[in-house]
């Protein structure tokens, strides 16, 4: 798997809890409309969303260029989840990427009245920077009616859609107080890695992939003689980052999901920790980037092996699943 597959996987992967946080976090609960007349703000996915979204996102950006500056990456990818699942949930459709275009940005590829997934891409990003070019406040809706048009008969979907294909959090398998962890925690993994690998020996070498977890498995043997050690106040920067680097990289390799163990018993590993969940076939397989690095301190190959039990288990999810197609 090259690096765009699994940027987009990761994008996939962790669409429910960073589009709960653009939700939550970026989305105003009010907002002045052209008239000047305060009105609620809808975050219901709905199309009738669609208006008052490209307004506020026009709020935001004054120009294309503005749109693409890294600055605004973590907005932007936020009003992609948005305007993509909104999308999905009034056409049908899926997620889908090209890697030949060189960027791998997440599209939808919408239903026709021809099939599922038989219609033009919808490019997300094009979409948004077409709006702020044009400051219509238009754009949005008009896409919509278009790929409406293109499902035949009155417009509705085929078939309810969301383009969330696994591990989606819901009232009933997650509950708020994780939501909001995980809102909060899921934006400092990634850069919180970033500081961490700065501060190590030759920072380049580290990158998400078994090696890695083998050579830190190696390091907190020789950096820890006990948990305690590992506990100390000046090791916490130290251990954060090992745990983000863990876990995000047995997340990317295995397709799992950052969950957290909120309402657990205090004996259950998971409880008040952040693990990575992996759905395989009909079962859950949680890892525990904490218990990982205190299983290093025993056996240095401990948490590679656990990256190895989680291949080995989708290498035979793939077998059976082929088995079952030939038959």
């Amino acid at each position: 798997m090259n690096e765009l597959q699994r940027e987009y996987y990761a994008f996939i992967n962790n669409m429910d809890v960073r589009l709960g946080a653009f939700v939550l976090a970026d989305l105003p609960e009010t907002f002045d409309n052209e008239d000047g007349a305060t009105v609620k703000f809808p975050k219901d996915f709905g199309p009738k969303s669609l208006p008052m979204l490209e307004l506020f996102t026009l709020s935001r950006f004054s120009s294309p260029d503005e749109v693409i500056d890294p600055e605004n990456r973590r907005f932007v990818e936020g009003l992609i989840r948005y305007l993509g699942e909104t999308y999905l949930r009034a056409i049908g459709g899926g997620w889908d990427h090209d890697e030949e275009t060189g960027n791998g940005m997440p599209f939808i590829r919408p239903d026709t009245e021809e099939g599922p997934l038989k219609g033009e891409p919808i490019p997300i990003l094009a979409i948004i920077l077409a709006a702020v070019d044009a400051r219509t406040a238009e754009v949005f809706t008009a896409v919509l009616d278009k790929a409406r048009e293109n499902l035949g008969g009155d417009g509705s979907p085929r078939r309810n859609c969301t383009g969330l294909a696994m591990g989606v959090l819901t009232a009933e398998n997650s509950s708020e107080e994780e939501v909001e962890f995980l809102s909060r925690f899921i934006g400092t993994v990634e850069p919180g890695i970033a500081a961490w690998t700065q501060e190590q020996a030759d920072p380049s070498s580290w990158s998400y992939e078994r090696e890695s977890l083998a050579r830190l498995g190696r390091q907190i043997k020789v950096r820890y003689d006990s948990r305690d050690e590992m506990m100390g106040e000046e090791e916490t920067p130290f251990v954060a980052g090992a745990m983000r680097f863990i876990g995000e990289t047995i997340r990317r390799i295995g397709f799992g999901q950052w969950r957290y163990g909120a309402n657990l018993e205090a004996d259950d590993p998971r409880s008040r920790q952040p693990f990575i969940r992996f759905i395989i076939g009909d079962q859950n397989l949680d890892m525990v980037p904490w218990r990982l690095t205190q299983t290093a301190l025993e056996d240095p190959n401990s948490i590679a092996a656990g990256l190895d039990t989680v291949i080995s288990m989708r290498e035979e999810e793939t077998a059976n699943e082929e088995a079952a197609q030939s038959r």
